[in-house]
């Protein structure tokens, strides 16, 4: 049976926002203490997701996604600091309430949430929205104290420079170009892209294999060596953009690096527990492995021809087996919404069952805390519960992989 993957993406969409809008206060909130909630509210980070999706949607749906759209862009008007120009983590509860708790990497996942959505609707506000966003991230380089090498920070009053936010951040850059009303504009969006992924590339790149650290303090000489996939992943879209601007043939190699190195089922971002390589995929959540199935798509598009034709068949063999798992082991029939944990083990008594019978797996049962009602509890004692940035994750996940098989016959996992 052929499953069309940008439906089942529109019905994600659908499905979150029945689930969680509240039309009474305007807002995205829950009455489970889920995920990413705080006081039945939830992030900023949760809300740009939610919102890009609805962007995507859009762009696949626009009759029937409009009428959401602008409801959910004007929530985001109660995390706004109209003093700072950006989005706070939390919602302050009315509009410019936002606080001075603001993440570069939110603020950026939100701008490009703004762009899908002008994409999907031509709506000259939401550019607007993002232009002037972007000006907030444009003033968050600092310099490394110890090494002097520059980067964009992940927090607007602590030290932390994380890769996330330098990808995202130099992806918004990149994006916006197209948008500028002078060639200075687009002088000064190139350059700080161009200095976030070098911070990337020349500081938290391994070279053993091919994947991207998590970050460092600036005051720091100690890199946190984390590898997530939506810091390879969303370096891979901001280099497959530098690409398409400059032409530059080291974002091709790059690319190529990144790439190969994501797709390798003997590296670390897949659970490496099974030695049949059939049974290995990614082990992050999906809020983290939408990015890089988005930066695989952005890298077959992108490049098309000149991928070596074994590195072009892993990518799409890679998006095609990861649809498949997670559309078997993560989509609940009791609700039609999804989990977010793509560790099977860990969800709940029966796909743990499945991952023993199925997989031969022989790891204990682990209940993931993002898929749990958070609490004080123990995790093992709290019930199940499923959240916004998961269902949106969801969502982008179908219409990401989408752009690669917008329909396909699921695999057997």
């Amino acid at each position: 049976m052929s499953f069309d993957n940008n439906l089942e993406g529109y019905n994600a969409v659908q499905t979150m926002w029945y689930h969680y809008w509240n039309p009474s206060v305007n807002s995205f909130t829950t009455r489970e203490p889920c995920k990413g909630a705080r006081n039945g509210m939830f992030d900023c980070w949760s809300v740009a997701v939610a919102i890009h999706a609805i962007g995507d949607s859009a762009k696949y749906n626009r009759e029937m996604t409009l009428p959401i759209v602008d409801q959910a862009i004007r929530s985001v008007g109660k995390y706004y600091n109209p003093k700072i120009g950006a989005y706070s983590v939390y919602n302050g509860g009315s509009y410019n309430s936002g606080t001075e708790d603001i993440c570069y990497d939110d603020c950026a996942h939100l701008l490009r949430g703004f762009l899908a959505c002008y994409e999907g609707t031509n709506n000259e506000q939401y550019l607007k929205m993002a232009k002037d966003l972007m000006k907030f991230l444009l003033g968050g380089i600092v310099t490394h104290e110890k090494f002097g090498y520059q980067g964009l920070k992940w927090h607007y009053s602590k030290k932390y420079m994380s890769s996330i936010s330098n990808c995202v951040s130099a992806t918004c850059a990149m994006k916006l170009i197209p948008y500028a009303q002078s060639d200075s504009e687009k002088k000064q969006l190139y350059d700080f892209a161009r200095v976030c992924l070098d911070f990337i590339w020349n500081h938290m790149f391994d070279e053993s294999d091919g994947l991207i650290w998590d970050g460092i303090g600036k005051d720091s000489d100690v890199i946190d060596k984390n590898k997530y996939t939506y810091n390879t992943g969303n370096t891979l879209t901001a280099m497959c953009l530098m690409y398409k601007y400059d032409g530059n043939p080291e974002w091709e190699k790059k690319c190529k690096t990144l790439a190969e190195a994501a797709t390798h089922r003997g590296k670390t971002m897949f659970d490496r527990d099974y030695d049949d390589y059939g049974k290995r995929y990614w082990h992050d959540p999906s809020y983290f492995i939408q990015l890089l199935i988005e930066g695989l798509a952005d890298y077959l598009e992108t490049f098309d021809q000149k991928i070596p034709e074994s590195t072009r068949n892993c990518c799409r063999e890679e998006i095609a087996r990861h649809l498949s798992y997670f559309r078997k082991y993560c989509f609940d029939p009791q609700d039609n919404m999804y989990y977010s944990s793509f560790d099977i083990y860990r969800i709940n008594p029966q796909i743990y069952q499945r991952y023993q019978t199925e997989f031969g797996g022989h790891k204990s049962f682990q209940p993931c805390e993002d898929d749990r009602v958070q609490g004080s509890c123990s995790v093992q004692e709290r019930q199940c519960c499923k959240s916004l940035i998961g269902e949106a994750s969801a969502g982008r996940i179908f219409f990401q992989g989408a752009r690669v098989f917008p329909k396909m016959d699921p695999r057997a996992c």
